[in-house]
């Protein structure tokens, strides 16, 4: 199926995007994520978009609006977890 996708969201860094794909990703929606904006390299520092398919666009924006009652204090904790995921060696 090809689906066209659409950002639902654009974010500070990756590891935001990462946080908010684990949200999407527990609603059972997938997601990919892109340096925001046309062109330039991959910066995990600069601002990130997340993309849907567009036929889940309208239940990701229901699934972040729900989130935005999570405290910030929350999730740096969430991306904190995210970021030690990343960088923890995998074992196997």
């Amino acid at each position: 199926m090809n689906d066209d996708f659409e950002i639902v969201t654009t974010v500070h860094n990756d590891i935001e995007a990462t946080v908010v794909q684990g949200r999407l990703s527990e609603a059972g929606i997938h997601s990919m994520q892109q340096p925001s904006g046309s062109g330039g390299t991959w910066n995990p520092s600069g601002a990130h978009d997340v993309l849907v398919a567009q036929r889940d666009l309208e239940r990701a924006r229901e699934v972040l609006k729900e989130d935005e009652a999570i405290t910030e204090e929350q999730l740096l904790r969430e991306e904190e977890q995210a970021e030690q995921s990343e960088q923890s060696p995998r074992e196997g």
